[in-house]
């Protein structure tokens, strides 16, 4: 019986039959080869994957929460809608100066009795965290401003009062131990919108210059229709002068006088 000869499969047969094994089972057989431990840790990078596969099940919880925190100084006045920032968005204490980019908050942005004491954390608001003229008073809410929101030394004497204003007297030459009374009908205040009714007000008053003589002491007090009396009294006499001579006089000089009133 003749025997057959076997013949060894040509090149182009070997490719026919791998492209065939490829295409019929080839990439079920990946998946099943390729796993998670088959690829090296941090081989893959944003480059292998494609825009918009994953979502949120591919992410760690750290991961989201991440994603979900705004950025420390990235809201500014351009992002906040005006008056969108009310009593009830704030959280007690939310607001320090790590979530304010510089010069964010301004009068636009803030509603009227917006911010109080309790939305505040203590040191939060410098002067980088507020823009020019952004505070008036309408923003600011009744009973809010306590001693450790201002600044030592930050407030003055009119600032405390009622009613404040000047008032140029010229007393006439002194003798000793004698006084006089300067009348001021109706006191104009120095600042709009002061209340000057100070008929039942504590008043004080002060020579508004260093060269006032120290034996003549200065009071104030209100007088009849809402009047001003400056009382001025010389204490004692000169001592190298005897008792009753002429000259013995201190003349002041035209001086003018600060006074506040102060509510009671």
């Amino acid at each position: 019986m003749p025997q057959r000869l076997r013949r060894r499969p040509s090149a182009s047969m070997v490719v026919a039959l791998l492209a065939l094994f490829i295409a019929l089972d080839g990439p079920a057989t990946a998946a099943r080869l390729v796993n998670g431990s088959a690829i090296k840790r941090n081989s893959i990078t944003n480059r292998q994957v494609r825009n918009g596969t994953l979502g949120t099940q591919d992410l760690s919880k750290r991961a989201i929460k991440s994603l979900k925190a705004t950025p420390t100084k990235t809201v500014g006045s351009a992002q906040l809608r005006s008056g969108a920032v009310t009593n009830g968005a704030i959280g007690p204490k939310a607001v320090d100066a790590s979530k304010l980019a510089d010069g964010s908050v301004g009068n636009t942005q803030l509603a009227a009795k917006a911010v109080d004491a309790g939305k505040l954390a203590d040191g939060a608001v410098g002067a980088g965290q507020l823009a020019t003229d952004a505070v008036t008073s309408s923003k600011v809410a009744d009973g809010s401003i306590g001693a450790a929101a201002i600044a030592d030394g930050g407030l003055q004497t009119r600032d405390l009062g009622d009613f404040s204003g000047s008032v140029l007297v010229n007393f006439d030459p002194f003798p000793p131990s004698t006084c006089q009374v300067a009348f001021v009908p109706d006191p104009v205040p120095s600042a709009p919108g002061q209340n000057n009714m100070i008929a039942d007000d504590i008043v004080s008053v002060s020579p508004g210059t260093s060269g006032w003589p120290d034996p003549i002491i200065v009071t104030a007090n209100p007088g009849a229709n809402n009047s001003l009396r400056i009382v001025a009294c010389r204490i004692g006499k000169d001592k190298d002068k005897i008792e009753g001579d002429p000259t013995d006089l201190i003349d002041p000089g035209p001086t003018t006088f600060q006074y506040v009133a102060f509510d009671t």
